[in-house]
């Protein structure tokens, strides 16, 4: 029996031949800016901020287990959704980042990346797993799917990650299922009447992103209105999504940005993302 064997019958559950036990958000490992209720299968996000939503799966996840959340809330003033990965580190090891990407991705023994924010507007549906060769597979009820290749260790456990990030602010966590003729599914949730949809922008928040706005328009006159270069480079992307081009200049003579992170650093931190300097 692996590790990861050994780690999964300690979580087992009696209710059946077919169930694979319990699965909640852990409670031991909650971002500082989570709410957990519904059982412990809803996380909600403090709305003035896009980080700090970190959540994990209260139990090891099986290859091929599939986990699935529906994404309930957004807040569109924010900059991109949810991100989803795998663990091979116990949560409640040691205090809790701000980001899963790229605070644990820069670490050994972690893997996530970001579902487009277009694929997780309400209501919609999100299924994750790893597969038995490193894969850490996505799909949607948008129909859209993706994966990536993980070196994370496939025979020790392996707990699922969330990161209720960005505009995505409440997510509720359906289960998991293994199997095609013989189906196991995790134990079944409490009935939700939540609704989902879209939130209101909290005034206080509302007043620091037309501030931050006005600091990112300040910048680009700075930097002669001309925020875009040909072509871009690894060296080139945003130190914050790691995924769009770094436009914006700072007042250090940084460029580290693209336009919607800027939105975000400029109303949270206030300071370059590199070297802290003030912006």
């Amino acid at each position: 029996m692996t590790n990861n064997e050994n780690v999964l019958a300690q979580h087992s559950h009696t209710c059946g031949i077919a169930c694979l036990g319990p699965l909640t958000f852990h409670p031991g490992a909650v971002g500082k800016k989570i709410t957990l209720s519904h059982g412990g299968c809803r996380a909600s996000r403090d709305l003035e901020t896009f980080q700090n939503g970190l959540v994990f799966s209260s139990r090891p996840i099986r290859l091929k287990e599939k986990v699935h959340f529906r994404v309930e809330r957004t807040l569109l003033a924010w900059h991109g959704a949810v991100r989803i990965g795998f663990t091979n580190v116990c949560p409640t090891t040691g205090p809790l980042p701000s980001l899963a990407v790229p605070d644990l991705t820069n670490k050994p023994g972690y893997a996530a990346f970001a579902v487009p924010h277009k694929d997780c507007t309400p209501g919609t549906t999100v299924t994750f797993w790893m597969s038995s060769d490193g894969r850490l597979c996505y799909k949607t009820s948008t129909r859209t799917h993706g994966w990536v290749q993980t070196d994370l260790d496939l025979t020790q456990p392996l707990w699922a990650i969330f990161d209720v990030y960005g505009q995505s602010t409440t997510v509720l966590l359906l289960g998991s299922e293994t199997g095609h003729l013989f189906r196991r599914t995790s134990c079944p949730l409490p009935r939700s009447t939540f609704e989902c949809g879209y939130e209101e922008t909290p005034p206080e928040l509302q007043r620091r992103l037309e501030m931050a706005q006005k600091n990112i328009e300040q910048c680009l006159e700075d930097q002669g209105n001309n925020p875009c270069r040909p072509g871009s480079s690894a060296e080139d992307l945003c130190s914050v999504c790691l995924q769009e081009e770094a436009r914006l200049a700072l007042r250090c003579g940084h460029r580290c940005l693209c336009l919607p992170c800027a939105n975000r650093v400029f109303a949270e931190f206030g300071t370059c993302p590199l070297c802290r300097q003030s912006i």
